[in-house]
């Protein structure tokens, strides 16, 4: 249910920018913050 509301909101960067799906990195963030990630490191 999470996955299809985050593919659901649309990507407003410009094509060259878009190395990956923009539901994927909401994803990925999410689940980083949830794990207590506080860096990108």
């Amino acid at each position: 249910m999470l996955v299809s509301f985050l593919f659901r909101i649309s990507d407003h960067r410009r094509k060259q920018g878009q190395r990956y799906q923009l539901g994927h990195m909401l994803l990925f963030a999410m689940m980083a913050i949830l794990s207590g990630a506080d860096s990108y490191r």
